[in-house]
């Protein structure tokens, strides 16, 4: 009777210390920021460079030629900081058309008509294609989603590497030197389109010589 007492006594007493100790908060997953956009796609050519805003405006032309609009499918552009993906809706399932990880995304720009925006996936062995989309009222906000996931993949890299991989040291591989030309474009292509959207002078508020 004596033992049995005694193990009461110590689970209760366990039990009371186990009720003191602290609960603690496990950090919640982190989910990826995922933006979507409904517009259309208007289809993919190959090209025959990776970089250029003379690729994105003759891969857009060429599109814009050979297109109507009613050949245009309507898709939604979901822009990840890993993917960005063309999915087309459907009564039963979403469909992906197009899957392009960020890391492959060697290029991007809005077009001369603010409404079209391209960007250039490389798909290996020198082969580069150009997805175009036709956005409303323009590209200008499609364009920031892809620029921002670009960013961020790149910051995500450099917080990746060891210190002694990082800009700035010796031995700095440039294993990212496509994520750096995207950013670079992109802010280029951004500007354009805000240049573009400027309201421009009337002739009457010229300045007089």
């Amino acid at each position: 009777m004596a033992e049995r007492k005694s193990a009461k006594a110590a689970a209760g007493s366990s039990s009371q210390n186990g009720s003191d100790v602290p609960l603690q908060e496990f950090p919640m997953p982190k989910t990826e920021l995922v933006q979507k956009f409904h517009v259309f796609y208007l289809g993919v050519t190959y090209v025959s460079r990776p970089i250029g805003m003379d690729i994105i405006n003759g891969a857009i032309e060429n599109l814009l030629s050979s297109t109507g609009k009613e050949e245009w499918t309507p898709v939604i552009l979901s822009i990840a900081d890993t993917t960005v993906a063309v999915i087309k809706e459907k009564e039963e399932e979403e469909e992906v058309l197009v899957e392009c990880r960020v890391r492959f995304l060697s290029f991007m720009g809005v077009g001369r008509d603010v409404h079209t925006f391209a960007f250039i996936m490389d798909t290996g062995n020198q082969h580069f294609q150009c997805h175009v989309f036709w956005c409303d009222p323009n590209a200008g906000s499609v364009s920031e989603a892809v620029q921002a996931a670009c960013v961020l993949r790149y910051q995500k890299c450099l917080v990746a590497r060891p210190p002694s991989q990082r800009p700035g040291s010796s031995s700095s591989p440039s294993s990212d030197s496509v994520t750096r030309r995207v950013t670079t474009s992109v802010k280029r292509s951004v500007q354009s389109l805000i240049d573009t959207l400027k309201p421009k002078k009337q002739p009457s508020e010229l300045p007089q010589q």
